[in-house]
């Protein structure tokens, strides 16, 4: 599954890359063909330009709204944990850890350990069925975050395709006989960053859905993966635009 999903984003990315290469078919009014793909062509890269940037506002947003949630995950155990600890208020008797399992919960919280440990035989079973499908929550508004992910992956989609859609640019003679291939340009740059952030916009649902059941660690992959995709896109968008 790796392997196909891997061999997708580098033929995407191949497409994108080389979308603005596809020739048109020769028609016989060369200079009226020319003057409309080059308004064509100019009109549709800057609604690409927009859009792009519009895209890395959502995404900026997005990431945030992203990391905010990560930093209030806690376990649905330790949450149903500290309301068996207020059944039974005899545990807070001379111990200051009481206090420490019912504090506010967040990824640290120990209140379901804690209700093993005060009585082993008998809480056991409650701490088991507990345990057997350990899920993670966050306090932070999820709903959000997962709104403006959707939205940034529709923007990005449009962004892609008013790119893909655009005319070939039309060279004149004079530029194909420079003196040589240029080296770096800002729109080899640009194409040169889609790889990774197309990588990245592909690769975030599949973290998102995996963070119910492995918390923190696949929240922190998602935010490295979504910061990385974000300063790829800077990157695409600052070189043609400044």
């Amino acid at each position: 599954m790796k392997k196909q999903i891997f061999l997708f984003i580098v033929f995407l990315s191949f497409s994108i890359v080389n979308a603005q290469s596809i020739p048109f078919p020769q028609q016989n009014n060369k200079s009226q063909v020319t003057k409309e793909s080059l308004k064509k062509r100019r009109n549709l890269l800057e609604w690409h330009q927009l859009a792009g940037l519009t895209t890395l506002a959502l995404w900026l947003a997005t990431n945030l709204e992203g990391d905010k949630a990560s930093e209030t995950l806690y376990r649905k155990s330790d949450q149903f944990a500290q309301t068996l600890l207020l059944t039974n208020p005899q545990y807070a008797v001379n111990d200051p850890m009481y206090l420490v399992a019912m504090s506010p919960l967040n990824r640290h919280s120990i209140a379901a350990d804690y209700f093993l440990l005060k009585d082993p035989t008998n809480n056991a079973g409650l701490y088991l069925a507990l345990k057997a499908n350990e899920e993670w929550e966050t306090k932070h508004s999820a709903a959000m975050h997962k709104n403006l992910a959707m939205a940034t992956f529709g923007m990005y989609a449009i962004t892609a395709s008013l790119a893909f859609f655009s005319p070939s640019k039309i060279e004149s003679e004079s530029e194909n006989e420079d003196d040589g291939p240029k080296i770096y340009s800002p729109i080899f740059a640009h194409k040169a960053m889609i790889p990774i952030h197309l990588a990245s916009m592909l690769l975030l649902p599949g973290l998102g859905a995996r963070i119910e059941k492995e918390g923190p660690r696949a929240a922190h992959q998602m935010e490295q993966v979504g910061w990385t995709g974000f300063g790829a896109m800077s990157i695409a968008l600052l070189v043609i635009t400044f």
